[in-house]
């Protein structure tokens, strides 16, 4: 059966177990926060535990939810505390909104290691009194790509949202970030991820490919916008008038129609009182400003659909519970696909489309979990990412 607890800010336990909810719907996504709904029966102790509560913990799920909505409906008569909690938020990784990265901050060199340079300087120990409470940095190691080279970053991100940048260079790459309790030590602990690749085309980890044929897709999408599609820069940086340092990022197709955008990188110095870059390495920085940006415009094809839902009861949450499996209530998608064992969130999943004639690939970005009573309902979706479009319809003529 499954439990919550109410936790303190150092994940002390306050309250619970607590079985007797009406329901939780814990949604969590790769490249977004996650975040989640609970509805409960009132009582007074509760309701007061609550208002101290910083977390929300799930027997089975790994995350957190950060408890930040209280909501309290009466019935008809409104006496005697009847009437319903509700409880909402957004998971742990939302901690990081809550903190800007400071100007004049640069971040040049392998990946993952600038990415937990940036948290710790803006949101852990190393910030001082700007740190969020118990949040650490967990054991990470650069991530690489198909030929076995480590993705690097060179940005000045001072100015924006810590967790909008961090998701934004991590997205480029196709990983993520997440933020799990430590219970025995009382932390926080963040580290980088990145799904794993089980499209039909590796040996390496198990196959996973969702397909109407399998009656293992549920609904689909498809949708190809261009409405704000860019793909040449002009970035501005430095300088006033005809002094003022002029880069250019051309991104075009051969045979593409120039859509140009104007990328104000101003804030971007050669001379940031701490470090001093050369005209050659300032220009880097502001075409990296510019790539940034055009990613922000792309050709918009949108394939996105939900896999499959199947509802487990108590016998089948027993069973995967005794296979030692993550989640405990797993789906199955057509014979022995269920989440956490053969597919995971941000893994990377065939799709295949009867009604388009196409294959492409997709990452598993958001699992719903809907708990009602002694079932689970689970509901993975995959997209929405942008491939590009000649591929996709050079498959389909394969």
């Amino acid at each position: 059966m499954t439990t919550l607890m109410l936790l303190s800010d150092d994940l002390s336990f306050l309250y619970g177990p607590i079985d007797n909810f009406t329901s939780l719907v814990w949604c969590e996504k790769y490249t977004e926060c996650g975040s989640f709904t609970l509805m409960l029966p009132m009582s007074r102790e509760l309701f007061a535990v609550l208002q101290s509560s910083a977390y929300l913990s799930v027997s089975g799920r790994p995350g957190l939810g950060r408890v930040e909505r209280i909501r309290f409906s009466a019935d008809a008569s409104g006496t005697n505390g009847v009437g319903t909690l509700t409880v909402s938020g957004r998971m742990a990784e939302s901690l990081l909104s809550d903190r800007m990265i400071l100007r004049g901050t640069r971040a040049k060199g392998e990946l993952v290691s600038c990415v937990e340079t940036v948290v710790k300087e803006n949101a852990c120990a190393d910030a001082g009194e700007r740190a969020l409470p118990y949040l650490t940095i967990g054991a990470g190691e650069a991530l690489l790509d198909s030929s076995g080279t480590e993705y690097t970053v060179d940005d000045a991100p001072g100015g924006q949202a810590l967790d909008e940048w961090v998701r934004s260079v991590l997205s480029e790459v196709g990983a993520a970030y997440r933020i799990l309790p430590d219970y025995a030590a009382g932390q926080l602990v963040f580290s980088v991820y990145r799904g794993l690749d089980r499209t039909p085309s590796q040996n390496v980890n198990g196959c996973a490919v969702f397909s109407s044929s399998f009656a293992s897709v549920g609904e689909m999408e498809f949708v190809s916008d261009k409405s704000d599609y860019k793909n040449f820069a002009f970035i501005a940086g430095e300088g006033e008038g005809d002094a003022r340092i002029i880069e250019t990022l051309d991104l075009r197709a051969a045979g593409e129609p120039l859509r140009e955008l104007y990328v104000d990188a101003r804030d971007l110095r050669s001379d940031d009182g701490e470090t001093v870059l050369d005209e050659a390495s300032y220009r880097k920085l502001l075409l990296a400003r510019g790539r940034q940006r055009l990613s922000e415009h792309n050709h918009v094809l949108t394939l996105e659909g939900s896999a499959a839902v199947y509802a487990a009861g108590e016998t089948a949450a027993e069973e995967m519970l005794s296979a030692d499996t993550l989640p405990p209530i797993g789906a199955v998608l057509g014979p022995s696909m269920r989440a956490g064992v053969d597919y995971a969130l941000g893994d990377l999943c065939g799709i295949a489309s009867d009604a388009l004639g196409a294959v492409w690939e997709e990452r598993i970005t958001e699992i719903t979990y809907t708990y009602e009573g002694t079932r689970c309902i689970v509901a993975p979706r995959f997209g929405v990412s942008y491939p590009d479009l000649r591929t996709l319809l050079k498959r389909r003529e394969e």
